[in-house]
């Protein structure tokens, strides 16, 4: 079995990385995301380098993990896997479910709102209308829509193909935040020293740590095994899967990385307070498992 990159596969995300690299780099982007922001340069910059024109959905589930590894704050990615283009033009973009509880993410400074309405989609081409915004402490700009004051075109039967590609990008996200929050805190335990030797020469340390990167290495390659098959039920194996180490992995790193791990300088709180609030959007770990076994589909 082969588990390189298809060519196709590294050109995408090489163009993905050098549009990062062209906006300033992965330092600024980063700052950006430390304060929960939004980087509207980058999201244009990528919308209009094509980076994703002509790949399928692999293809673009991997660049929307490979831009959450990365800590930048851009809607590229969702728009990327749910497959906006031919329905609003280029711009950033929240996705609402009517019924869902709470903010959403990105909704504070969309261009476009996407709701979700039963087995339709109300699009929006402006998105500041009906919403408010929220504080949050979870990575990412957030906003309360008002759904009915969302007034849009409203496009039949896309309602369930929709909110299988919204878990999906979703349980990718929290693939590409669990690898990059676990490299930082390999690279803070090979520096950090206790009792005179660092952290990652102790026994236990490295196991829980070895432990953390076989769920978080497992729930990638579930993502990529539902992008491909695009099966429903396959998409919500992995969103079960990938909340569960998201929850796992957030008090896990934060404890062996220790006080730092709470500050802005160190970074970890990027990645961790994006896995919370991902996990949340996709649901309680045991309703997620429960369709899975009734064969339903994640609503």
């Amino acid at each position: 079995m082969d588990y390189d990159f298809s060519v196709p596969q590294q050109r995408f995300i090489a163009a993905a990385d050098h549009v990062v690299d062209a906006v300033g780099g992965v330092e600024r982007a980063f700052a950006v995301s430390a304060v929960a922001g939004y980087d509207r340069d980058l999201d244009r910059a990528l919308a209009e380098a094509g980076a994703l024109d002509g790949a399928d959905l692999l293809e673009r589930v991997l660049v929307a993990e490979r831009l959450a590894e990365l800590g930048v704050a851009t809607t590229y990615g969702l728009r990327g896997v749910v497959d906006i283009d031919d329905l609003l033009p280029p711009g950033g973009l929240a996705v609402a479910v009517r019924g869902r509880q709470g903010p959403v993410r990105y909704a504070a400074v969309a261009d476009h709102v996407v709701l979700i309405d039963g087995d339709d989609l109300i699009a929006v081409n402006d998105g500041t209308k009906s919403v408010t915004k929220v504080r949050s402490g979870f990575g990412y700009p957030y906003a309360r829509i008002a759904a009915e004051g969302l007034d849009g075109a409203r496009l039949k039967g896309l309602g369930e193909a929709w909110r299988s590609r919204l878990t999906l990008v979703t349980a990718a996200e929290i693939a590409g935040n669990a690898a990059a929050a676990i490299a930082r805190t390999a690279a803070h335990m090979r520096v950090r020293e206790q009792f005179g030797r660092t952290l990652s020469t102790f026994q236990a340390l490295r196991h829980r740590l070895a432990e953390a990167a076989v769920s978080a290495e497992a729930t990638r390659w579930m993502v990529r095994e539902a992008a491909f098959t695009a099966d429903p039920r396959d998409i919500d194996l992995a969103a079960s899967y990938a909340a569960q180490t998201a929850a796992q992995l957030v008090p896990e790193l934060v404890q062996m990385c220790g006080a730092r791990s709470f500050t802005l300088e160190f970074g970890l709180h990027v990645f961790t307070m994006r896995l919370d609030g991902l996990r949340l959007e996709l649901g309680g770990p045991d309703r997620l498992a429960a369709r899975v076994l009734a064969g339903e589909t994640v609503r």
